[in-house]
């Protein structure tokens, strides 16, 4: 990715980002999983970093081995049941508080109003869970254009302090978590990109 220029560099961190947000969002229909297959099967033939290149063959192969049914039953027990045994907590306060809407999410509210950042009203998602996190850092990507010093500063403040732990308790959940199959591969390929953005903003 080094070897891009800032506009490519920015066009295509969106693009991932766009992806890993469409894991998550809402359960999957039959036009977002063909963007899946489309996507990963382009992918499978570069080499990114090790986390990412091994996530990327794993739901390159679960992407054909699981039909659509399959995986939006997986959601919809990782998501959506509220009543369920396997729901995963997508919010860095319930690792870190142990309950939602703990002091955490109030830091990180405080870390939006210092970035001017303002949540939309068409999201539900609580600010500190992963899908708004993954949204303000593209948010913060697209600001590279217009004041880059400042976009990074605040791009490094979200990854260290918020969105790297957040991954790393969400990835060990995932992982330990019985009903997720395709979902904690997605989850690995979550941890692949959040290292490669960690790598694009250390030098800085």
């Amino acid at each position: 990715m080094n070897d891009l220029s800032d506009k490519d560099l920015i066009r295509v961190r969106r693009r991932f980002l766009d992806i890993i947000k469409s894991f998550y969002i809402e359960n999957p229909d039959a036009e977002r999983m063909s963007r899946w297959r489309g996507f990963f099967a382009a992918l499978i033939k570069e080499r990114v970093n090790p986390i990412m290149d091994t996530a990327v063959k794993e739901l390159d192969r679960l992407l054909t081995d699981i039909k659509l049914d399959g995986i939006q039953d997986e959601y919809y027990e990782l998501f959506t049941n509220p009543f369920g045994e396997h729901l995963a907590k997508t919010t860095l306060s319930y690792y870190v508080d142990g309950h939602e809407f703990g002091q955490t999410l109030v830091h990180f509210r405080s870390f939006l109003r210092e970035a001017d950042l303002v949540k939309k009203d068409n999201i539900d998602e609580s600010e500190d869970s992963v899908v708004f996190m993954l949204d303000v850092l593209a948010t913060l990507i697209d600001e590279e254009k217009d004041d880059p010093d400042n976009a990074r500063t605040r791009q490094t403040e979200l990854l260290s302090e918020y969105l790297d732990p957040l991954t790393v308790h969400f990835s060990q959940a995932m992982k330990r978590n019985e009903k997720a199959r395709f979902y904690e591969a997605c989850t690995k390929f979550l941890a692949g990109y959040i290292d490669l953005e960690k790598g694009l903003i250390a030098p800085l």
